[in-house]
């Protein structure tokens, strides 16, 4: 989420009891919107409300920044209340530390094994199979309605469908504004995806318990040093402007963010949990900490870059809570109109700019004003965008869960008929009856004759 999301062309100033597709994607990482195991024995932990709250917070400070007024852009709030919607952004920060853990913890996993997990390929399919048919579909629908009169503006689709939209300071937030967090985590899909087969062969070769504790420590404490570095490089060194996106939300000032979450994958596999004290604790501090950094936050300068690596540390504390815990969880953490929105969080994300472009459109949002009338716009906003997410989580997403459903476990073609021998038995030679001689029939005469002239003993 950016605070100054340049306009795309034609837009008016911003650029169930049942699983949803998302929902199962999630079980196989280990988070899901209910308590205990998944189908295959792994923890469940039950984060996914996370994603609903953070989505719906996006959806608010967007609906904030709709209703700047005036030639300066005014924003509708002052002191307080507009430093925390301007902290808002923190939830992107949450979304890249639960990619971190999610993406690591199967492979922290096979670490502190010692045995090899699924492949690298397999690992980045189940990861392009839950973000690329929404992203893709949605992507082609706002570009084409953003460009009535063709060839438009070919450059930002083929930027935005490649992800690479991050690396344009002119394109990163045309047709879908939020869609450059999409970009920042493709990178790290990637990364970890050559990762694997890395890992894998360093697993088999350990030979001692700290050596393989060393070896899933390894690549997050390297991504969290990369990503401090680069933010000191940026802040003391090269110091661009505010409005140089592409190097303000490059994907290597991000790493931290993933590296954070990643060291939490690790804590999280290697047994440790904490006691119900320690968890309330961490709770507390967590969020209290996030709130702090938000209300001292500098706002429209460098140094706020600063803040999103300790709005990192601030969340996987908080996540420390639930995820070092043994269970049975709290079960407000699965109520199920949380978890339910919890499961659209990516959708909701996704489609609400959108969605709010074309409501602005019909006129149905009501006139920019200061004040708190964005919580207004933000109601007309998040009732459709609901709607949208749910109807995608039973359509579109469901393309990728389909795809998915191919391959086995382990990455071959599945076998849709294991019922059937794995290959046609051999043809039955046919049984040729034997040939029986059959001894002339002789008449009654002839045998007579015979008979006579048989010598006489």
């Amino acid at each position: 989420m950016s605070t100054q999301t340049p306009a795309a062309p034609g837009s008016q100033g911003l650029a169930s009891p049942t699983q949803t597709g998302f929902e199962k994607a999630d079980a196989s990482a280990g988070i899901g919107k209910t308590r205990g195991t998944s189908g295959g024995g792994r923890a469940m932990y039950p984060l996914g409300w996370l994603r609903g709250i953070a989505a719906l917070a996006v959806v608010l400070v967007h609906a904030y920044m709709w209703n700047r007024t005036g030639p300066t852009q005014a924003w509708p709030l002052e002191g307080v209340g507009h430093q925390l919607m301007y902290g808002v952004d923190m939830f992107v920060d949450m979304f890249f530390v639960l990619s971190g853990f999610v993406m690591w913890l199967p492979l922290a996993a096979a670490a502190l094994s010692g045995r090899p997990g699924r492949s690298g390929a397999l690992t980045l399919a189940k990861r392009l199979a839950r973000i690329l048919p929404l992203y893709w579909v949605l992507t082609i629908i706002v570009w084409s309605w953003s460009n009535p009169n063709l060839p438009g503006h070919w450059k930002d689709l083929v930027l935005h469908l490649t992800f690479t939209h991050v690396y344009s300071d002119e394109y990163i937030f045309w047709t879908n504004g939020p869609a450059w967090t999409l970009a920042v985590e493709f990178h790290f899909y990637v990364l970890v995806a050559l990762l694997t087969p890395l890992i894998h062969r360093a697993v088999t070769k350990a030979r001692t318990k700290d050596d393989r504790i060393a070896l899933a420590l390894g690549v997050p404490l390297l991504m969290i040093v990369v990503g401090l570095l680069y933010i000191a490089w940026l802040t003391q060194v090269r110091r661009p402007e505010v409005t140089d996106w592409s190097l303000v939300f490059s994907p290597v000032g991000k790493a931290t963010d993933f590296g954070i979450g990643m060291l939490l994958a690790v804590f999280t596999v290697a047994g440790i949990r904490l006691s119900r004290p320690v968890r309330a604790a961490c709770a507390i501090l967590g969020s209290t900490f996030v709130l702090a950094l938000v209300i001292v936050r500098p706002i429209d300068t460098l140094q706020q870059e600063w803040w999103h690596p300790a709005y990192a540390l601030g969340v996987a504390v908080f996540m420390a809570s639930i995820v070092l815990h043994g269970g049975p969880w709290p079960r407000v953490l699965s109520w199920g109109p949380l978890a339910w929105v919890g499961g659209l969080g990516y959708a909701i994300y996704l489609t609400h700019e959108p969605v709010m472009r074309w409501v602005g459109s019909m006129g149905l949002l009501p006139d920019r004003a200061p004040g708190y009338v964005f919580l207004l716009t933000a109601v007309i906003v998040a009732i459709p965008t609901i709607f949208v997410s749910w109807l995608s989580a039973h359509t579109v997403e469901l393309i990728g869960v389909q795809l998915l459903a191919t391959v086995d476990k382990n990455g071959r073609p599945r076998n849709y008929y294991p019922h059937l021998p794995a290959e046609p038995p051999a043809p039955r030679r046919a049984k040729v009856p034997a040939v029986v001689k059959q001894r002339p029939r002789t008449s009654p005469a002839a045998a007579l004759a015979r008979q006579s002239l048989a010598p006489q003993r």
